[in-house]
């Protein structure tokens, strides 16, 4: 039935046809069967969001057999997440639906494109670490597909949602540098914007403007209209957020000019050009028409999330003399009756704190920071973290530094400072053969590589309560107290290393030949904890036997591996039938320690 045509082959015109530009695939011999054909027609009408022909197409192509039935499954998911909007029960149901496929072992391309799926659906769902690992396995999967610079744009979004900045802004300037290649001019569009809003949430508007610039300067002929306006959109953004008059006003008139050329049309983007919109008539005092301009976003983006936004924005741009004490109460009732965590509400909460603070209610302020600390704690969100730091700073400094230790300790501050003897779990993380590497490099790429380690490292350590004593070099010393300090340390050594891994092959992948190669040893026993030095520098110090040991069970470890003692990975209950027992000759020992190597495999099948 497949006439001459194989899965790889089918795919790229798929994948091709839609980086062209083209409304249906282009590119199959007249032997291919129009039952193919009519599956190619669904395939690119998917990926250009045009839903409404893709059960037609999808109908015609049936009935089909292996491994094309496996294709059919796939497209008809894609579809269906397309219109979940979020729908918890429905991503659930995608991914269980997906993961059966893969059980069925689908051949190598679509695979690959299942793993990218369920990717993104850790991503919705707010499982960046999950997705990372689903994504890197669709890009040793897909080989030089098409669609790999797709992937390298999920990769680039988990790692963001991580907080991992540095590799994600380095994968999505990887991913641009491919698309350049084939001229995937949408594709760059995409990953530019992507690109340009990380700058933002990092504070950088200027590097923002600057992407967005280039792409729009270079590509800006080749685009449709709506790829064009998503640029246009975070140029506005970036403009308000520089605060630059002279640039806002160009910035304006560009999107001004973009929305006219799209006509009568009413498409979500035009949504987030209308917030745009609406924030720039407040700057200019037109209240009115910044309200008409979020009403037009509400009947555009319908997704709860982006609801919870635009509700965020209402009262956000509504002047003090204007705010009702009506709005602010259905404000806070509206952010009060959800379930899952939202930047609508997040942002909510830190308005509200913040006009608790203008009415001279500093505690008030402060208990709203506190309950959406709590929230954002849910999500380990690390941008939502940094925005509520930031508020805690302007309202109360020693509180938020207070926060940040009993973040990563579980402990309060004030314990923090003392001086105890108590039993703990140390962790002394490394990379592996990076001294002598770092010759090699430019002082950049050194410190670009060690921030990368260290930002995959802060969700963990507040996931699993590890609080980090020293940053080493290339190195990391950190300390786990309280209850089920071995466990969490160990499972916090484990998931490092694994993530790391992942941030390795990814690399890899990309034809680099340094990767983040870490290794970890982790002991547990007595240890000494106190503060030193004086006003000028403080830090906290773990002295004794138990850290010398982490340290040294640490040397002794392979790339991706975490070496512990056995006794504590059987107190914690960890198996792991590919571990490795060992004996050591160790510094201060009279005899050989037996040690535990624990290989890391990430979502190997």
């Amino acid at each position: 039935m497949s006439g001459d045509i194989n899965l790889d082959q089918w795919w790229r015109i798929v994948e091709e046809s839609v980086i062209r530009g083209e409304l249906q695939p282009v590119g199959f011999e007249d032997s291919v069967p129009e039952e193919l054909v009519n599956l190619a027609r669904a395939a690119v009408c998917e990926v250009r969001m045009d839903l409404e022909p893709v059960e037609k197409y999808l109908e015609k192509s049936e009935p089909l057999k292996s491994p094309w039935d496996a294709v059919h499954s796939l497209i008809q998911l894609r579809t269906r997440l397309r219109l979940a909007r979020g729908d918890q029960k429905v991503l659930s149901d995608l991914r269980e639906s997906a993961e059966a496929l893969i059980q069925n072992h689908p051949e190598l391309p679509t695979r690959a494109r299942l793993h990218h799926f369920l990717g993104i659906i850790d991503l919705q769902v707010n499982k960046p670490g999950v997705a990372l690992g689903q994504l890197t396995q669709a890009l040793e999967c897909v080989g030089s597909a098409a669609c790999r610079p797709w992937i390298m744009d999920g990769i680039s979004q988990s790692y963001l949602y991580l907080g991992a900045r540095t590799e994600g802004r380095r994968s999505l300037r990887r991913s641009i540098v491919d698309k350049n290649l084939v001229d995937d001019h949408l594709g760059i569009a995409i990953s530019s914007g992507s690109l340009a809003l990380a700058e933002l949430q990092s504070g950088e508007p200027e590097a923002a403007l600057s992407v967005l610039d280039e792409t729009l300067n270079r590509r800006g002929e080749h685009l449709e209209t709506l790829s064009k306006l998503r640029l246009h959109t975070f140029c506005l953004q970036a403009a308000l957020e520089l605060g630059d008059e002279e640039q806002l006003q160009k910035s304006h008139e560009e999107l001004d000019q973009c929305l006219a050329e799209c006509g009568e049309v009413e498409v979500p983007p035009i949504g987030f050009a209308c917030i745009a919109r609406a924030r720039v008539f407040s700057h200019e005092g037109n209240h009115d028409a910044a309200m008409a301009e979020l009403d037009h976003a509400a009947r555009l983006l319908q997704h709860p999330e982006l609801l919870m936004l635009i509700d965020y924005w209402r009262v956000q741009l509504t002047g003090k003399e204007k705010r009702t004490e009506l709005q602010l109460k259905n404000l806070e009732e509206r952010i009060d009756s959800l379930d899952k965590v939202m930047e609508g509400e997040i942002l909510s909460r830190l308005l509200l704190a913040d006009i608790a603070m203008e009415k001279g209610c500093k505690e008030e302020a402060i208990d709203r920071l506190e309950v959406a600390y709590s929230r954002v704690v849910q999500t380990n969100q690390p941008h939502w973290l940094e925005l509520v730091d930031g508020a805690f700073r302007k309202i109360d400094p020693a509180r938020q530094a207070a926060r940040s230790i009993e973040r990563f300790s579980g402990r309060p501050a004030e314990q923090m400072a003392l001086t105890t003897t108590e039993d703990a779990t140390i962790i002394f993380a490394d990379l592996a053969g990076f001294t002598q590497r770092s010759t090699e490099l430019s002082a950049e790429e050194v410190m670009e590589t060690v921030r990368s380690v260290f930002e995959l490292a802060v969700p963990l350590l507040a996931q699993h309560q590890v609080r980090p004593l020293q940053h080493l070099g290339d190195g990391l010393l950190a300390a786990c107290q309280g209850d089920d300090h071995e466990k969490r340390g160990l499972d916090f050594a484990l998931d490092f290393v694994e993530r790391t891994s992942l941030a390795s092959r990814i690399r890899r992948e990309m034809g680099e030949s340094w990767g983040l190669d870490l290794r970890a040893g982790v002991n547990s026993g007595p240890v000494v904890f106190g503060m030193l030095g004086s006003s000028y520098k403080q830090e906290w110090l773990a002295i004794g036997k138990t850290t010398n040991l982490a340290a040294r069970l640490q040397s002794k470890g392979e790339i991706g591996e975490v070496v512990t003692l056995p006794e504590l990975a059987k107190k914690v209950g960890y198996e792991n039938p590919e571990a490795i027992i060992k004996p050591y000759d160790m510094k201060g020992f009279d005899a050989p320690v037996s040690v535990m190597k624990i290989p890391i495999h990430v979502i190997e099948e």
